[in-house]
């Protein structure tokens, strides 16, 4: 006869070596570690709960049945409806219920779970961290009603700590994430900041340096007799140096120092209110989609600026889309660990970004247009998203489309 108590051991031994690291995600840990406890102790029902709300919902992380090989999530408990569950959790290692619909600690759950789901017996280990319940792992036996041994008592404890440490590694991968993350947001905004404070130095002096020669053509005009070819040479020249000179205060635009933030504005009402104007910008029989779905959602953005952002995102998209294609805009709301943002949306099926431009796509002067294109537009747009507190992600692949997301923080009023 087999040896439980060894395969208990090397049941455990094998949870242990499911560790969760930057290729395995936490949900396939969860798969594989119910599936392994339902074989182990003969179950038909294992399933992961966490708690949620504040500690008042116990959600289903993912549940494993036998008999039909297959996982589920999502069911709910209100802790309200089980109290002596609830207490029980807090202070036990483990519920013990053989017979799980009179037991004290589990016939709360009589109506609501157990009977639905043909469960007589459980036998719940809770998933603590720091200290504190996050959740339980349950082993659920379906039949006549079953006498857990303190050999299986013992492994789904150890179950439950093997699990909660599981939980503690996927926390530390995520933060770390996070910080690498915003890390490298950190460092990017500073080489960008340093790059517009430089281009905005450069268009000052240069745009002086545009003014006085404009004032001196301008001047030639003037001059009495002028021959008419000179007089042509003199226009063409005014007219670069206007052109010029729009260039120099897009540069400006880049290094301006912030004024004092804006009376928040409803996104969906700015991106719908330029719906027309968008509409009409493709020229090679493009099409332009535009889908609100931020739900009233207020930025801390002008309407000027907002629709510079949109302007240039659009002109950019319809550059890289060919004849027929769609430019599709949205706009949604997400929570986020850095906060809560309202995202523009401004995506293309296009020729897309390759590799090795994606990380200059937002400096200036830098542009993958070959005939045209004074490479601005992009270079404006991060300024001022930046100046507003948001940021900007990219999501681009060569011959399928580029995605760019405009995350502006949502503004809270009152």
């Amino acid at each position: 006869m087999p040896d439980p108590g060894a395969a208990h051991e090397a049941a455990l031994l094998r949870l242990a070596r499911l560790a969760v690291d930057e290729k395995q995600s936490l949900e396939r840990l969860f798969r594989h570690a119910t599936k392994l406890i339902a074989s182990t102790l003969h179950l038909e029902r294992v399933g992961i709960w966490l708690l949620e709300d504040e500690g008042r919902l116990l959600r289903c992380a993912l549940l494993y049945e036998r008999s039909v090989d297959a996982h589920s999530s999502g069911e709910t408990l209100r802790m309200a409806d089980a109290p002596a569950y609830a207490a029980a959790l807090e202070t036990h290692r483990a519920i013990v219920a053989d017979e799980a619909r009179t037991d004290p600690a589990t016939r709360q759950l009589t109506k609501t779970y157990l009977e639905p789901h043909g469960i007589t017996s459980m036998l719940d280990a809770p998933l603590l961290r720091h200290g504190e319940v996050a959740g339980v792992v349950c082993h659920e036996h379906v039949g006549p009603p079953r006498h857990w041994t303190d050999g299986e008592t013992s492994f789904a404890a150890s179950v439950a700590d093997i699990v909660a440490l599981a939980m503690e590694q996927a926390a530390y991968i995520e933060a770390r994430r996070a910080l690498d993350e915003q890390t490298r947001h950190l460092e990017e905004e500073r080489r960008m900041a340093s790059i517009g404070r430089l281009a905005a130095a450069v268009a000052h002096d240069f745009s002086n340096l545009v003014t006085i020669v404009l004032g001196r053509t301008q001047n030639i005009l003037d001059v009495p007799d002028l021959p008419e070819a000179a007089a042509e040479h003199a226009r063409v020249v005014i007219d670069a140096l206007r052109r010029t000179g729009e260039l120099t205060r897009q540069l400006a635009e880049l290094g301006r120092i912030p004024r004092e933030p804006p009376e928040p504005l409803v996104l969906d009402t700015i991106v719908g209110a330029a719906r027309d104007l968008l509409g009409s910008m493709p020229r090679r029989g493009q099409r332009v989609d535009v889908d609100l779905g931020a739900a009233g959602a207020m930025v801390r953005l002008d309407r000027v600026r907002l629709e510079q952002i949109l302007l240039n995102l659009v002109a950019n998209a319809l550059d890289a889309t060919g004849a027929g294609g769609t430019i599709r805009i949205s706009t949604t709301t997400r929570d986020r660990h850095d906060g809560e943002w309202a995202v523009l949306h401004v995506a293309d099926d296009g020729a897309g970004i390759d590799e090795d431009a994606r990380p200059h796509i937002f400096e200036p002067y830098f542009t993958t247009k070959r005939d045209a294109g004074c490479g601005l537009g992009l270079a404006i747009v991060h300024a001022v998203v930046q100046r507003a507190g948001g940021f900007i992600t990219l999501d681009s692949t060569p011959g399928h489309g580029t995605t760019l997301a405009v995350h502006l923080p949502l503004a809270r009023t009152g």
